[in-house]
């Protein structure tokens, strides 16, 4: 698995105990969504927390710096094409292969 077990935000270890999240980059929007990329390794973070503690609460509740750091992606774009702040230090690109990779696709 490309987190290995880690929040991708803050870089804790989860130890599969602690509450975490797959966080959707791009929101699947009220009602969800029956599109293909809606639940894509590149749409998908691993973050600690729920919607409203951790990292997970921390994206929906600062939003504007989520979309700053790729965590949330605008309508529009593919999650692919994003870069994503990993644990506060460097910017990757998510493929759909479950990989992190250092250019855009």
């Amino acid at each position: 698995m490309r987190a290995g077990g880690r929040c991708e935000l803050c870089n804790r270890d989860l130890g599969w105990t602690s509450e975490y999240s797959k966080h959707h980059r791009r929101p699947r929007g009220m009602g969800g969504t029956k599109a293909t990329w809606v639940n894509a390794v590149s749409n998908l973070l691993l973050v600690c927390g729920t919607g409203v503690t951790g990292c997970h609460g921390m994206i929906e509740s600062q939003r504007a710096i989520a979309y700053e750091r790729g965590w949330l992606v605008r309508t529009g774009f593919a999650p692919n094409e994003v870069p994503v702040l990993l644990h506060g230090a460097r910017l990757v690109y998510l493929d759909d292969d479950g990989r992190y990779a250092e250019g855009s696709p």
